[in-house]
């Protein structure tokens, strides 16, 4: 089995260009990898955070839900599962791109899909820090759609 995480933020066109990139695997990408063989675990980080104000401190922790997915997370769900890729959702806390590579090192992925974002041309020079912490710090492939 070829297992793929996909890290899912709340941006849903991002989601579904991940989700786009995994199904065509299986033949527009000619690799004609067989889907059956193909398991994605999408995992969703809950940024940590600590807040100060008037009113008292406010925690990342406090607000945390491991099972409160964003839409986008079942978007891209819903897309994998209707191409009969096996699927599993995954939510942690903390800083993103930390979590992204402990959860697949701990997992022993295969590879690591990232849904990256439109920049400006200065921008595109430079990726944005999580997707530039997940290249840099991961030991297994990584591809940016």
């Amino acid at each position: 089995m070829y297992h793929i995480v996909v890290p899912v933020d709340e941006d849903e066109s991002r989601a579904e260009a991940a989700g786009e990139f995994v199904t065509s695997l299986g033949d527009e990408s000619g690799l004609n990898a067989d889907l059956d063989d193909v398991s994605v675990t999408v995992v969703n980080v809950f940024k940590e955070f600590k807040a100060i104000d008037d009113g008292g401190n406010v925690r990342s922790e406090d607000l945390y839900d491991e099972d409160a997915f964003p839409d986008s997370v079942t978007t891209v769900q819903d897309q994998l599962e209707e191409a009969d890729v096996e699927v599993e959702l995954v939510r942690r806390h903390g800083d993103p791109a930390e979590e992204i590579i402990e959860y697949a090192d701990s997992n022993d992925a295969d590879a690591i899909v990232v849904p990256g974002r439109k920049r400006s041309r200065v921008g595109k020079a430079v990726f944005g820090s999580v997707t530039q912490d997940v290249i840099l710090n991961a030991d297994r492939p990584v591809t940016i759609v």
